[in-house]
């Protein structure tokens, strides 16, 4: 059993409540279990216990063993000093404070409903990629939604902060966060942290400035990437001159030294419109068309919008190569597609959206954003079609959302105690049921 199971059964008091006493026949009554700490110090802070009729007010740590406490130098720390009592699986020692009097000690063996222990260990020892597999279509509709609701938001919020702190980084320039969360969405996570790096060398502010000659933006982005070739032994007349634009505004603008490796860019696996070239000369397009990108993405209301919006065409030379010196064999339109523009809403315009609202307490915003969301098809990767094994729900992206946050980050770290579904499972389920969890064919 792991510690963080009694953290569950101390915060929803899952048990015997009636003629609780202390190890040293204390008399307990629980009148609020205290707040859990997600910091360091304490388990539960601010409780309110009464311990032979005295109201006591601090805090409440749990231990398996009651020796942890020493294993874990709690002793030595101060900000246990305020530990009204100690809760316990097993007691194998007294706890005694700095001024020699022992904390109070309750101890939860035989107190927990052994249904419980089962249907959590059976959780935990699933080597299953989603523990609840068989059952989850057993679980009332309204914990299911309950659950997907609460994983949405914190996965758009998670999102939202991290716009919130690259804008506290940019000294609140919406427009320079923007083209960097924008940027980096276009490594589409194969080259994400080359385009990371690449924004950062060349600032939203360089590309404005020459927005009316699309080549010097281009020539800026590519030749930063280090990803053209060799200017000497290329004889390459677009390569050549991009050579030329690049190095009178290197210099001007002091970033030659600043140049990436091109060994920074991922090409395996890739089908040719992904490659960093295209994807470079994609952005440099639409740094040049819509100069203001904060302010239009901002207002985009539809998914049609958002495509118009983007519906840039790059130069001339990448209708006939996908990388610098190589002649594709048919002439190709470098346009984004649409499974790529919904990556980009899903990923740039939702979350901007919502932290805007949240920076400037709009609603409204954060309503536009989640509307958004749910007028994009829904996901299809390999998160998405295991869920739908088990019949969730996955009409659109909204839905897609929940559904890989619910994966990613509770059912793939076993965080079932943390989950609605999880929570159901181990509280509510009969015996008949802990029967089918106990048979899962691991």
């Amino acid at each position: 059993m792991k510690e963080n199971f009694l953290h569950f059964i101390w915060k929803y008091q899952y048990f015997q409540q009636s003629e609780l006493m202390t190890t040293k026949s204390e008399t307990i009554q629980i009148k609020h279990p205290g707040f859990y700490n997600y910091n360091a110090g304490p388990d539960f802070l601010d409780a309110c216990i009464l311990i032979n009729n005295i109201e006591w007010h601090g805090h409440v740590e749990i231990h398996i063993k009651a020796s942890d406490w020493y294993a874990h130098q709690h002793e030595t720390n101060n900000q246990y000093d305020n530990v009204i009592l100690h809760v316990v699986l097993h007691h194998d020692r007294e706890v005694i404070r700095n001024d020699n009097s022992c904390i109070s000690c309750l101890v939860l063996e035989g107190l927990i409903d052994h249904q419980k222990i089962n249907n959590y260990e059976t959780l935990l020892t699933d080597s299953s990629k989603i523990a609840c597999r068989t059952v989850i279509e057993d679980i009332p509709r309204i914990t299911k939604l309950q659950m997907l609701d609460r994983v949405l938001l914190e996965r758009i919020e998670r999102k939202s902060l991290y716009i919130l702190e690259k804008l506290k980084a940019n000294d609140r320039n919406w427009e320079e966060v923007t083209y960097q969360i924008l940027a980096e969405a276009f490594g589409f996570k194969i080259n994400n942290s080359g385009f990371q790096r690449l924004s950062s060398i060349i600032p939203a502010r360089l590309l404005r400035l020459h927005a009316y000659h699309p080549l010097q933006n281009e020539a800026l982005l590519l030749g930063t990437s280090g990803l053209l070739p060799d200017r000497h032994s290329s004889k390459d007349p677009y390569v050549r001159q991009l050579h030329q634009e690049y190095n009178f505004l290197a210099h001007k603008y002091q970033v030659k030294d600043k140049m990436m490796m091109g060994s920074e860019w991922n090409y395996l696996r890739l089908r040719p419109a992904n490659f960093p070239t295209i994807r470079i000369a994609q952005l440099s397009c639409i740094m040049s068309q819509i100069p203001h990108l904060c302010s239009a993405f901002l207002h985009i209301h539809s998914k049609e919008a958002f495509y118009r919006l983007m519906d840039c065409t790059v130069s001339e030379y990448w209708e006939s190569h996908y990388q610098f010196e190589k002649v594709s064999p048919s002439k190709n339109i470098q346009k984004l597609g649409k499974s790529s523009l919904n990556s980009l809403i899903i990923n740039v315009i939702v979350p901007l959206q919502f932290a805007y609202g949240i920076d400037r307490g709009l609603d409204k915003n954060k309503e536009k954003a989640l509307d958004l969301l749910e007028s994009i098809p829904p996901e299809n990767n390999k998160i998405t079609r295991l869920w739908k094994e088990y019949k969730l729900k996955n009409s659109n992206s909204l839905d897609s959302q929940s559904l890989i946050e619910l994966f990613n980050n509770y059912c793939t770290k076993k965080r079932c105690l943390e989950c609605s579904i999880g929570h159901h499972l181990i509280t509510k389920v009969k015996t008949c049921k802990t029967v089918r969890l106990n048979s899962i064919d691991t």
